[in-house]
């Protein structure tokens, strides 16, 4: 493992763990663009939320504003407080935890909130007629997947309101990780409103809500409007009062516009990183920071010829991951050979040698071992990728240094929209790009969430990585309570997946790396979703 990524990755775990990041960015233009109204922020986001029930897809910057967790967590200091939770206990044997929920708390419609819409959130989640493809964050929930096989009903989950302020649930085992997942699932849900208008009951005209914001408006795939809502319980501290979430695809596209004035924070594309920092304006709005986000690419192992694992790590070797983030990215990405990111439990020290580094001639032996020397009669090879420009800058590096150093075939499929998910799961690639952000610090959301199969279609498991005894690592570490063993199971279940068996080939870390206008006030953590209920701006 190369010396300088060591220090990297400690460096980065020295800023999740101990550095505070809630920042005021401050630079260029100094009054928003529009100060004379409502506070109201510009924000990108790249595509367009399309499901905004909680319950029924993962939760994003638009969910996230609308409803409220049980409890928050604070990445940049490790720290857990209450939401929709004053406060909590746990059994002696860490089994049954019990919540109790916040009182004179309404929804948007004036409807006084209670544990039962917690319980319904919950139930909706495992519920088989969501077909929700976060069930199994709540796995370790009493009779969860039994309800989500649909062999028990969904009254049976072991999430119980004792009244109106008090909230049960009852785990299969004890989970460490458990509480702060709670964090990013779990919220209540107006059944009232879900059950009368179904799949529409998220629409501006219908929706309630219980979080900062509600939806006042929306063009799909134009612009979605967010008004600070009257009734949350900390509403007077919650100080934007409008938010445009204001959908460009393009990430060039978004750039200019915030130059123009229209965005107040993008991210900043890689062909503008060296202009931006170069830049005496530019380069004072400029903030890099780690996020807990892994990016890999998938093998298609279901068939030949990535169904030999030889063949496998020798595209794994061929990759110099190092190159790939000093000259291509060049935006504070750090190259890796493990899966799970740094500052999480079950991170993997670069120390430890886990994974299958750079190293051409090893890569070619590898090959001709596989029968296939100097990269003679390998069929061509389609790698895929959900298409933006970082995305592509990424996979045309990677299609040079597998022509150049296996001397194969490598065709380029870039793919837009919501097509590239349903093109994976078809397992039409060869290889394929693929990223996750945490949700909470701990291995088990990306171990369990990507790589169980049981988390996997029964299409899916055709052609991705998956074996039963790296389900069984996983399993066992759901449910360790000694952080030691957890760690150790942690450890087998990557070296498994990325050396042994090869199933993936981790590529990177990436940072944010954003410009801010000096007006808004961000807080910045390194989780996937960014809430704004504690943003401001400067009038």
């Amino acid at each position: 493992m190369n010396t300088k990524r060591k220090l990297l990755m400690l460096s980065i775990v020295a800023v999740l763990i101990i550095a505070g990041a809630s920042q005021a960015l401050a630079a260029g233009r100094s009054e928003p663009a529009a100060a004379a109204g409502p506070v109201t922020m510009n924000y990108h986001i790249p595509g367009d939320p399309t499901i905004i029930d909680p319950s029924a897809n993962w939760i994003g910057e638009v969910g996230a504003n609308f409803f409220t967790p049980l409890i928050g967590f604070d990445a940049n200091a490790n720290e857990i407080y209450p939401r929709g939770a004053t406060s909590w206990t746990v059994s002696d044997d860490g089994t049954v935890w019990t919540f109790d929920i916040r009182r004179d708390w309404l929804w948007s419609d004036g409807t006084p909130l209670t544990a039962a819409d917690y319980e319904y959130g919950f139930q909706a989640i495992v519920d088989p007629e969501t077909a929700s493809p976060t069930a199994f964050r709540l796995s370790v929930i009493e009779n969860a997947q039994a309800v989500t096989n649909g062999s028990m009903p969904v009254d049976q989950l072991g999430v119980r309101a004792l009244d109106d302020h008090t909230l049960q649930i009852t785990l299969e085992a004890p989970a460490s990780w458990f509480l702060v997942s709670l964090s990013s699932i779990g919220y209540a849900l107006p059944r009232w409103v879900r059950e009368e208008y179904g799949t529409e009951w998220t629409n501006p005209e219908t929706i309630v809500v219980n979080g900062p914001y509600t939806l006042a408006s929306r063009r799909v795939d134009d612009v979605y409007v967010l008004e600070k809502n009257p009734n949350y319980y900390d509403a007077d501290n919650v100080q934007i009062e409008r938010i445009n979430l204001i959908v460009v695809p393009q990430q060039s596209t978004a750039m200019a516009m915030y130059e123009n004035g229209e965005l107040d924070t993008v991210m900043v594309p890689i062909e503008d990183l060296d202009r931006v920092q170069r830049d005496p304006v530019l380069s004072q709005e400029f903030t890099s920071f780690p996020r807990l986000i892994s990016q890999f690419y998938w093998f298609n192992v279901g068939r030949a010829p990535f169904d030999d694992v030889l063949v496998r790590r020798a595209f794994a070797a061929a990759v110099d991951k190092d190159t790939l983030v000093s000259r291509i990215t060049r935006g504070g990405e750090v190259a890796t050979d493990t899966i799970a990111p740094p500052g999480v439990v079950g991170y993997v020290d670069p120390s430890l040698g886990v994974g299958i580094s750079y190293d051409p001639a090893q890569a070619r032996a590898w090959l001709a071992e596989a029968g296939y020397p100097g990269g003679q009669g390998f069929p061509a090879v389609t790698v895929g990728f959900n298409f933006n420009e970082f995305n592509a800058s990424v996979a045309q590096a990677l299609q040079s240094m597998w022509q150049t150093n296996l001397g194969v075939e490598v065709t380029l499929s870039g793919v837009e929209g919501g097509a590239y998910g349903s093109l994976t799961s078809g397992g039409e690639f060869n290889i394929y790009r693929w990223g996750w952000g945490m949700a909470y610090p701990d291995a088990n959301y990306i171990h369990e969430g990507i790589f169980h199969s049981k988390v996997m279609s029964e299409t899916e498991r055709t052609h991705r990585y998956h074996s039963d005894e790296f389900d069984r690592l996983i399993d066992e570490a759901a449910t360790a309570t000694d952080q030691a063993q957890r760690e150790a199971l942690y450890l087998q279940a990557e070296r498994l997946l990325v050396e042994e068996d090869m199933g993936i080939i981790p590529m990177f870390f990436p940072a944010d790396n954003r410009v801010t206008k000096p007006y808004l006030n961000r807080v910045q953590g390194p989780l996937m979703v960014q809430e704004f209920w504690n943003w401001t701006i400067t009038q």
